[in-house]
């Protein structure tokens, strides 16, 4: 009985997932747009200042392992978004 009511949970939750994985996807096409407009502008491609602004208002918006992970998922966005800014320089 439980397990019938646990599937459904889950699979509402992973219903939940899913569309949230779907917003987060488009957001982040819409901030991968912006760090292409961004490459011309910069006379250097990475800003250190900046970076550690980021992940403070990141962090700032979590508690613990909340922040940890927000943290770790934005220098992953950071270095990926690095990386793509000089293979468009590289062109």
């Amino acid at each position: 009985m439980k397990k019938t009511g646990g599937a459904i949970s889950l699979a509402m939750r992973r219903r939940a997932i899913d569309a949230l994985d779907g917003r987060i996807a488009d957001l982040l096409s819409a901030r991968l747009k912006l760090v292409e407009s961004l490459a011309p502008l910069k006379t250097r491609l990475r800003d250190l200042k900046r970076e550690r602004q980021v992940l403070s208002r990141v962090s700032a918006r979590a508690r613990g392992k909340e922040a940890r992970f927000l943290k770790a998922v934005y220098q992953e966005i950071m270095r990926l978004s690095l990386a793509h800014q000089k293979s468009l320089r590289s062109r």
